[in-house]
């Protein structure tokens, strides 16, 4: 089974081949803080729990994050449009069941949204928004995800070697 520090080595090949994949999501590149302490409407902030990166179909690689606010824990999968720009949220079930990221407990009714986003380098995405949870209910098994310590280390030191060489 892979480890945190395989899933960052991923990220590095990625990043040095672009050329080699579709592109992945500029979340991949962020820092993520382990809580936000801004407060929501609900008055109930977010609490970022992990992420995970990886391959479907061969050369797309995915980025999912792990959140969890006012009782409902989520699983964000990032997945490039590219190629599959009609693709229904039912094409996408399949996709993320069939490439044996997650298994949806209740395959008739999954509970899962999707919207297509541009990121800040105008590639276009999926965002397959997955219930993972509501307060004591679980909705699927699987979601391998890892803390955003070492995924933040290694950006930091990444964004601070670029800061210094007038990146």
């Amino acid at each position: 089974m892979a480890d945190v520090h395989d899933k960052i080595n991923f990220l590095k090949v990625v990043r040095l081949n672009p050329e080699m994949f579709l592109p992945i999501v500029d979340h991949a590149w962020k820092v993520f803080p382990s809580r936000d302490t801004g407060k929501e409407w609900y008055d109930d902030p977010e609490v970022n729990i992990g992420w995970d990166t990886g391959l479907v179909d061969g050369n797309r690689p995915y980025f999912a994050e792990c959140w969890a606010s006012c009782g409902i824990t989520m699983l964000t999968y990032f997945i490039s449009a590219k190629g599959m720009e009609e693709a229904k949220t039912e094409d996408l079930v399949r996709l993320v069941e069939g490439e044996h990221l997650v298994t949806f407990l209740d395959r008739e009714h999954p509970r899962v949204s999707v919207m297509k986003f541009e990121d800040d380098s105008e590639n276009v995405f999926f965002s397959i928004n997955i219930t993972v949870g509501f307060e004591d209910e679980t909705y699927i098994r699987g979601g391998r995800i890892f803390p955003y310590g070492p995924l933040n280390e290694y950006n930091s030191r990444k964004l601070k070697e670029a800061e210094e060489h007038g990146q």
